[in-house]
């Protein structure tokens, strides 16, 4: 009887700890997503001041949430999003605001997918 219990404990852990990675990932993609969009928009509206904001900006929340990312999520996924978002500060000061546009929505498209593949879904568990 007790084997059974702690056979259930542990499994509730497990569960547990899983649906709270997944909410915590799901969290971190969709605060970074807004953000470079925000940097999308600003760049089609070419105001280059709010575009330095913002990619700097995406920076701190990168540099904040990686951490978390990077434990469930596969790195070269990592490094392609990473190397985009270290990019966006430079081409917001040099003023290249349709390279930032494009750079910005490949980024929020990435993140989105890492966000929609470790979802708890049938699809993504099967």
């Amino acid at each position: 009887m007790n084997r059974i219990i702690v056979s259930i404990a542990a499994l509730i852990l497990v569960i547990s700890i899983a649906v709270f990675g997944v909410t915590a990932l799901d969290k971190s993609c969709k605060n970074l997503a807004v953000n470079l969009d925000e940097i999308k928009q600003s760049a089609v509206n070419n105001d280059r001041e709010k575009a330095i904001q913002l990619t700097e900006k995406a920076l701190e929340i990168w540099e904040k949430e990686e951490k978390k990312i990077s434990l469930l999520v596969d790195h070269s996924e990592i490094d392609d999003i990473e190397q985009t978002i270290k990019s966006l500060p430079v081409l917001a000061r040099q003023g290249n605001m349709e390279r930032l546009q494009e750079k910005s929505s490949i980024a929020a498209e990435r993140v989105r997918h890492i966000r929609d593949k470790e979802k708890i879904l049938p699809q993504n568990v099967f």
